[in-house]
């Protein structure tokens, strides 16, 4: 799993095809928001425990901090658009009334109808051709634009549930109701053997399908989950570091010290007192450029 703590400066995007045959290297999660949107073909994205099947004129928003994983299921061309909270507002007020509610708090898909798609494609175009112009004006050039293809989304595009036959056809729900089962009960003991039984599979198919469908291993996801709710537990309580541990579902303490520092480059003590100056070592590094590596 790849956590990045980068930040960005401006908006930016990237046109890519992907044979159906691309996978990824690791799933991964950021600071910024994303839009994987498909302007044409077919792909199936693993966010927030939940499958979502994309086809033409489908996207997601993903809202920072949301581990997520993608596979093609035909040759496609997507486009990838990172922007910040900041990128949307005018002063304090967001340009649409209801953008927040209806576009930001959670990962979501969208479908453009194609007597629209046309409209959407047009401004992602320009925002292609300005991202490559990179000059002083760009940063509002893009902003402009971006705030055309919400108020175009808000007009013409429909919220979709992501759910298909092809989902059911597979067993892939099963999948998705054990990593929802995890993120619900990540306090417990859960065991590879639990969850396989729980989904009437072998624990060698369910360990293996777990991973093609959510770019890594159930203990991965497990340790994962734990590690997000320990984190939110050390900057917004007193908890001790042991009951932090506990709550999150690590019965040795030592044990929760090493795996979090593996993954936050520091211990938790450290990283609660080092986030109450809203500040942490490292983390803050500003991307010129983003990863295309999915």
């Amino acid at each position: 799993m790849r956590i990045s703590n980068d930040t960005i400066d401006r908006i930016y995007c990237n046109r890519t095809v992907r044979p159906s045959d691309y996978r990824m290297s690791e799933n991964h999660s950021h600071n910024y928001f994303e839009i994987y949107y498909v302007e044409k073909g077919n792909a199936r994205f693993f966010v927030d425990d939940r499958l979502f099947d994309l086809h033409t004129g489908d996207y997601m928003i993903v809202p920072p901090n949301l581990v997520h994983y993608n596979r093609y299921i035909t040759q496609t061309t997507r486009v990838n658009i990172y922007f910040r909270d900041e990128d949307l507002r005018r002063g304090d007020d967001y340009v649409l009334a209801d953008l927040k509610s209806h576009f930001l708090e959670k990962a979501a898909m969208f479908h453009t109808p194609s007597s629209h798609k046309d409209l959407l494609d047009n401004v992602i175009d320009r925002m292609l051709h300005e991202d490559k112009v990179s000059d002083e004006n760009t940063e509002v050039m893009m902003q402009l634009l971006f705030q055309e293809f919400f108020i175009l989304s808000n007009r013409h595009c429909i919220t979709n549930t992501g759910y298909s036959n092809e989902v059911a056809e597979e067993g892939d729900i099963s999948i998705q109701e054990a990593a929802r089962y995890i993120s619900e009960h990540y306090n417990l003991p859960i065991t590879l053997n639990m969850l396989a039984e729980k989904s009437g599979l072998s624990p060698a198919y369910f360990s293996k399908r777990f991973h093609l469908i959510t770019g890594m291993g159930m203990k991965e996801y497990l340790t994962y989950v734990r590690l997000k709710h320990a984190e939110a537990e050390l900057v917004s309580t007193s908890h001790s570091i042991r009951e932090i541990a506990e709550n999150s579902g690590f019965s040795d303490s030592n044990y929760f010290k090493d795996v979090f520092k593996k993954e936050f480059g520091v211990s938790p003590r450290t990283y609660r007192n080092s986030r109450k100056t809203d500040y942490v070592e490292g983390r803050n590094r500003v991307l010129k450029k983003i990863p295309n590596d999915f």
